[in-house]
């Protein structure tokens, strides 16, 4: 097995990460139906056992390549060797209330840098991919930051703060104000494929954790942009993700 993981060459890892991505989309969209079943909700996020059963599915395609891999729903750790990061379902409020802005993500990073990126939307068959040094795709077409330089023509895409304080909230709102556009997706991983192909130009968010994000920096750095992070407690990071010119 671990011999196995030597072998596989970057491009051939992209194709594993791709194959695990397609093949959890699709039981996603064969569970879209059924009820789906609460495990655990903390704070605004909810927990549900298709999360857990997804994530078994990829870590099984996975598993072949002897890469450590950390996940959402099981853990893992982050070291400075290779390790996948996974995301089942990034956007599981959204996938539990039928709406189609989720999707599965699986990076491998390397450290802190992201050498493969793969999101899927699977609700609209949208499979964005990158590989370090190699460009940034959508469904194998090459995809790039926008051009846009100034904020008054400028959609930013972000998160609204779980905070408890008004005066914060306040403060989160008047940083909106002179955007042109503000959209709120629901799928912090959606936000950075958005952002890598152009479809928004900056996404900014407090709270994250690495699975949403990791195989965004990846396609935003492939694509042209711009993508900071940095932990802001033991798990979770504030990013900017940009096209580079806001």
């Amino acid at each position: 097995m671990l011999g196995k993981q030597f072998k596989m060459n970057v491009n051939e890892l992209k194709d594993l990460a791709i194959d695990a991505a397609t093949q959890a989309g699709e039981f996603l969209n064969k569970s879209k139906l059924e009820k789906k079943e609460v495990y655990k909700e903390e704070g605004r996020d909810i927990k549900l056992i298709i999360d857990q059963d997804t994530e078994k599915l990829i870590r099984t395609s996975l598993q072949i390549t002897n890469i450590p891999i950390l996940g959402e729903e099981y853990g893992g750790e982050i070291t400075d060797g290779k390790y996948w990061v996974i995301d089942p379902i990034d956007g599981t409020a959204n996938y539990f209330r039928g709406l189609d802005e989720c999707c599965v993500s699986i990076a491998l990073m390397e450290g802190n840098e992201a050498l493969i990126g793969v999101i899927y939307n699977f609700n609209n068959n949208q499979m964005y991919t990158a590989i370090k040094d190699h460009g940034a795709f959508l469904n194998n077409t090459k995809i790039s930051v926008s051009n846009i330089a100034s904020k008054s023509k400028a959609s930013i895409t972000t998160g609204f703060p779980a905070s408890e304080t008004i005066e914060s909230s306040m403060n989160f709102l008047e940083n909106l104000k002179d955007w042109k556009k503000v959209r709120m997706f629901g799928s912090a991983a959606l936000s950075c494929a958005y952002v890598a192909s152009g479809k928004c130009d900056y996404y900014a968010e407090k709270g994250v954790y690495l699975w949403d994000i990791a195989a965004g920096i990846c396609l935003v750095k492939e694509a042209g942009g711009c993508a900071d992070f940095k932990l802001i407690d033991k798990e979770r990071y504030e990013v900017v993700f940009s096209n580079n010119l806001l």
